[in-house]
């Protein structure tokens, strides 16, 4: 099977054959599940070999095995929300059990503008917690405050300062946001006019 494909990615054989195109010094493989391994798909966990590629190449790609999990799983597990850093397009990209973990949440949150490393303190509560005033933020102006309307969402990264429990009254998540203003001095020095 190995001297085939490398025959196929050579061009040893004629570009006519069923399940084989020619691409531009490259061959695709047009590949079939197989029943017999159906209840491995989704369980195989690799190493990351780093850096971000459109196309990688089986022969110069090192994957080396992780794991393989006792149930199918297709996202990354998240991270601790210490260690919880996301932009834009990750927001809106985010996999399903990360926006029902932020939905979770509430909590204070920054969000630093990466075109100048402006601050921004903000709390999040209420049905959709972290993720929905998140969310907010990256659409648009709706619900935006007004410091950050006249900047580009694009540019945000977001983070959590402080995670509040999911029945935390509103009272002490908008005290513990004025102090985490405070303690940053982002009034003075950074986007939080109030």
């Amino acid at each position: 099977m190995l001297c085939e494909m490398r025959e196929r990615i050579d061009g040893h054989l004629a570009p006519a054959e069923q399940g084989v195109d020619r691409l531009v010094g490259r061959t695709r493989f047009d590949l079939n599940r197989l029943a017999r391994f159906s209840d491995l798909e989704k369980r195989l966990i690799c190493r990351d070999p780093g850096g971000r590629a459109y196309m990688r190449l089986a022969e110069t790609t090192p994957l080396q095995v992780r794991e393989l999990r006792r149930h199918a799983h297709v996202a990354p597990p998240m991270p601790d929300w210490t260690e919880l850093s996301l932009t834009r397009s990750d927001i809106t990209t985010l996999p399903r059990q990360w926006a029902a973990t932020l939905r979770h949440w509430r909590g204070i949150y920054l969000i630093v503008d990466e075109s100048d490393g402006q601050r921004y303190v903000g709390s999040a509560y209420g049905a959709e917690n972290l993720l929905g005033r998140w969310q907010r933020h990256v659409a648009g102006d709706v619900g935006v405050p007004v410091e950050l309307r006249p900047r580009d969402p694009s540019r945000f990264r977001f983070s959590i300062l402080e995670l509040m429990a999911p029945t935390a009254l509103v009272e002490d998540v908008v005290a513990c946001e004025n102090s985490w203003k405070l303690r940053l001095d982002t009034r003075r020095n950074g986007l939080n006019e109030n």
